[in-house]
């Protein structure tokens, strides 16, 4: 129920329904009341017009009685027998309802009757005779006869002679299946027109007692009675009687009505005639009147449904659009321009979505586009909150130095990201967080014996809303290490260069004049007498020329006129095997352990000399810096470069004391040295080796930890 499109079809439904339910119950409260008080009024009616019916029956069989009683032949008391039975005779013909007749004597004997065996009969007992012997008439209640052991109705009346005087009584015998007959001939009239109502009653007569004298059942005669069947006491059956309206009999789901029977002379029995109707049959047109209401109600709410669901859907359709379209542009689908084909509101909605998604995607594609730029670029950029110290911004560049992983670091603190990379921890603590205005500068950073170089940027991002207030610290660094170990390597390069030339033309013209003056000196030495004072000084003289060829020597090297010789293929771990037993003796004089872990590497294309002369440098400076019971490890193996070019690296590590930073940055350049008898050109030479190999050297060391060289060449 919260969409718009169900909010539609309920309201439309509810203020078409709502209205149309009260009118509908008040008009079938209405209606129903009127027609139900025309149904009790019709069975009322029916059941008076049947009861008048009965009345003139009765009427009539008094009439009749009366007629007969008045008949001259009747009243002559000098009438033959045969006269009078004409007369019986005649009156039964007339009537047939009448199969006999009986007259009696003032003595209640029974003088003259259809029947020879009834003549002398003394009826002065019986109920007929008593009532009628004083010259009135006489109709009967319904009753058992004891003798006849069936119901029976009997009628009488008195005769009188021409002067007044009682001279007896007349009673015809009646045939009561013609009565009946005649009866039921009304009472079916009365059935014929509720079968054309659609009521299907029953008619009945009751006695004063409630019991049915006349019945379309026959056990209910003088068995059944009406008062216990409607649970009525006999002052509220008198009442309904006096009063008619309807009353119910549960157990057989009907609803009746009695009307009296009027009394009259001859006639002063309490008789009622009743109307029977079944309860569905009489409320049946209450029914057709509720379902027909039932019908019209539905069939208006099932066409409210569908014009509400026709109208709604023409509402919602096009919000429903926008709904799918603003969906769709949240997750970043691509989102078509809608149409502007609907009522105006949602037409002018329509246009506004269209350029609103129309600027927010090219503010997308700037977004993406300065994200790509922030993403690639080698500088990293990092961003924190002022406030929070939450880490907001964290570019690629940034992720992949520190080693983090960029979806873990956005909303995290600064203490998190330190806690997870101390390089990390180390960078920010060179940054002034507490700057108030731009700052540019070069940054110097050791950690774990690698000097790291960086050219920061810090900057304070104002908030959007509020260019005076400091929102975020904006971080841009460079990483120039590289590019500081390049320029090192070129100022070394150029250097060795340098010496080079140098070297060329100083050891030539020293070389010479040494060569000669140590030849003298020999001379003098050998065919002089000298005091052994001057043999020692002859001694010191020719160790320090010897000292000064072996510096012009190395002067010579650097020059390095044997790199002109061709490159033959050659094995590193065979170079390096020669060399390692070259000073086995030298390391166990010292207990030096040398451990030698060699992979199977490919041959390469090198100059053999140089690769010796440079393995012996290194591996001899490894071994001076060891101390007694020491370790030197010489390890190759194979491996791909950055850029995927196959490669052989050779490490040699010492457990000597290491060296200082300031040692470390002055590797390889000439004359640098920390022996008391170096020249400073022994490291100077190997750089120049691994650089015209295309190889590299890393040399990685820390006070008290030893000192590892790592060195690595192109296998092509």
């Amino acid at each position: 129920m919260r969409t718009l499109r169900s909010k539609l079809l309920v309201f439309f439904v509810s203020i078409t329904s709502i209205p149309l339910l009260v009118i509908g119950f008040v008009s079938y409260e209405t209606q129903e009341s009127d027609l139900s008080n025309r149904i009790e009024q019709t069975l009322i009616s029916f059941s008076a017009n049947l009861s008048v019916s009965v009345e003139g029956m009765i009427q009539e069989r008094l009439s009749d009685l009366e007629q007969l009683a008045t008949s001259p032949v009747i009243r002559d008391p000098e009438a033959t027998e045969e006269e009078l039975q004409a007369e019986f005779t005649r009156f039964i013909e007339s009537q047939e309802m009448y199969h006999g007749m009986v007259f009696t004597d003032n003595e209640g004997t029974i003088a003259h009757s259809t029947e020879d065996n009834a003549i002398g009969q003394d009826v002065n007992d019986v109920v007929w005779y008593e009532e009628a012997k004083n010259g009135d008439l006489y109709f009967s209640d319904l009753f058992m006869s004891k003798v006849l052991e069936r119901p029976i109705l009997a009628m009488s009346a008195g005769v009188k002679d021409e002067e007044g005087n009682n001279i007896g009584v007349i009673s015809p015998a009646y045939d009561l299946v013609s009565l009946e007959t005649f009866i039921w001939d009304r009472m079916n009239r009365f059935t014929d027109e509720q079968e054309q109502l659609g009521m299907n009653g029953e008619a009945f007569i009751l006695n004063e007692e409630g019991y049915y004298i006349a019945h379309p059942d026959s056990g209910y005669i003088l068995d059944r009675n009406f008062i216990r069947d409607t649970e009525l006491s006999t002052e509220e059956f008198r009442e309904m009687g006096n009063s008619p309206s309807l009353t119910m009999n549960r157990s057989e789901e009907t609803v009746s009505t009695v009307v009296p029977i009027e009394q009259m002379e001859g006639f002063d029995n309490q008789w009622y005639v009743g109307i029977s109707v079944p309860e569905s049959a009489l409320y049946a047109p209450l029914r057709r009147l509720l379902l027909t209401y039932v019908i019209l109600f539905s069939a208006v709410l099932i066409i409210t449904i569908l014009a509400a669901v026709a109208l709604s859907r023409y509402i919602v359709r096009p919000l429903e659009l926008l709904v799918t379209a603003t969906r769709d542009f949240a997750v970043g689908k691509p989102v078509m321009p809608l149409p502007s084909a609907s009522y105006s509101e949602v037409n002018e909605l329509t246009q506004t979505f269209n350029v609103m998604t129309a600027r927010l995607e090219e503010r997308e594609k700037s977004h993406k586009k300065s994200t790509l730029i922030l993403e690639t670029t080698d500088n990293g950029v990092i961003s924190i909150n002022k406030s929070t110290y939450a880490v907001t911004t964290f570019n690629y560049a940034a992720s992949s130095l520190f080693k983090l992983n960029k979806n873990n670091v956005l909303a995290s603190s600064l203490d998190d990201l330190k806690n997870q990379s101390s390089l990390f921890r180390a960078f920010i603590e060179k940054i002034d967080l507490e700057l108030e205005k731009e700052e540019t500068k070069e940054m110097e950073l050791t950690f774990e014996g690698k000097t790291y170089y960086f050219i920061t940027s810090v900057t304070l991002l104002p908030r959007l809303e509020d260019a005076e207030q400091v929102e975020d610290i904006l971080i841009v660094f460079n990483d120039v290490t590289d590019n500081r170990a390049l320029e090192k390597e070129l100022i070394r390069s150029e250097k060795l260069q340098a010496v080079g030339k140098l070297a060329s033309g100083f050891a030539h013209e020293i070389r010479n004049p040494l060569t000669t003056i140590k030849g003298f000196i020999q001379l003098f030495k050998e065919t002089s007498e000298q005091k052994e004072e001057e043999v020692q000084h002859y001694q010191i003289i020719l160790s320090e020329i010897d000292r000064v060829n072996g510096i012009v020597r190395d002067l010579l090297g650097i020059a390095s006129p044997e790199y002109d010789e061709k490159a033959v293929q050659v094995n590193m771990n065979t170079i390096l095997q020669d060399i390692v037993y070259l000073h086995k003796d030298q390391a166990q004089a010292k207990n030096i352990e040398i451990h030698t872990p060699w992979q199977e590497i490919p041959d390469i294309y090198a100059n053999e000399k140089k690769l010796k002369q440079l393995y012996l440098n290194l591996l001899q400076n490894a071994m001076e810096a060891v101390k007694e019971n020491g370790r030197v490890s010489i390890r190759t193996y194979e491996f791909l470069n950055e850029a995927g070019r196959s490669c052989i690296g050779v490490e040699i590590e010492d457990t000597g004391d290491g060296m200082d930073a300031r040692t470390l940055s002055k590797l390889g350049t000439p004359f640098f040295t920390t022996k008391d008898e170096g020249t400073g050109l022994g490291l100077m030479i190997c750089y120049q080796i691994v650089s015209e190999m295309d190889g590299k050297i890393k040399v990685f060391s820390a006070e008290g930890k030893g000192t590892l060289f790592q060195l690595t060449f192109p296998t092509e």
